[in-house]
């Protein structure tokens, strides 16, 4: 199972306490197909829970929110939809029950899948993933090293997110958005490839 370690994280899980044993079987599911997964509760002990779930949110290139019914959901699992939301990663619900379960408002606007069809999901997801390529990681790192604007800055600014898009995107002649460059920016400082950026004069 994949932890906050030097692997990346493709996938991540957000669940209820309750759910721990359902989204332990999901992420099975998703590892045999070679998606690596991200879950709260498998952070390693020592560990700063908050900045793991943040960078796994952040570098995950797909989110799942495993839902039960008649449980409210918890507030932490709303502030996890909410920040996929605003970074614009593929949501999908997992229902924890039969497939007449009434999804809970804050994650009715999504797809929703019963547990019996979570092949579709993994389907979904792996259409989903489309992987730079070494040249396009190449011109990522040049853009990134030019804008001299760290990854957590562009995590918390729109504006200097779009500019990198715009870059990358103008020179690499693709159409990629600046939250999947930014998802694959942290997985190269999670692998040790990205350049210390100067400080500024």
């Amino acid at each position: 199972m994949t932890t906050a370690d030097s692997k990346s994280c493709d996938v991540f899980i957000s669940h209820r306490a309750a759910d721990t044993q359902v989204a332990t079987e999901v992420a099975e599911i998703l590892e045999t197909v070679g998606l690596k997964t991200f879950r709260s509760g498998a952070v390693e002990p020592g560990e700063d829970i908050s900045d793991a779930i943040w960078q796994a949110l952040a570098e995950s290139r797909a989110f799942i929110a495993i839902v039960t019914p008649h449980a409210p959901p918890q507030t932490m699992g709303l502030v996890e939809v909410g920040a996929a939301t605003a970074w614009n990663k593929p949501i999908f619900v997992v229902i924890n029950g039969p497939s007449s379960t009434k999804v809970p408002a804050p994650f009715s606007g999504y797809p929703a899948y019963t547990l019996g069809r979570l092949d579709d999901v993994v389907q979904a997801i792996q259409r989903g993933i489309e992987p730079l390529t070494e040249d396009e990681r190449r011109t990522l790192i040049e853009v990134y090293e030019q804008l001299n604007i760290p990854t957590d800055q562009l995590t918390h600014s729109y504006a200097d997110l779009r500019n990198l898009a715009m870059k990358f995107n103008r020179r690499a002649r693709q159409h990629f958005s600046g939250e999947r460059l930014l998802s694959e920016l942290f997985r190269l400082r999670k692998q040790g490839k990205l350049p210390r950026l100067k400080s500024p004069a």
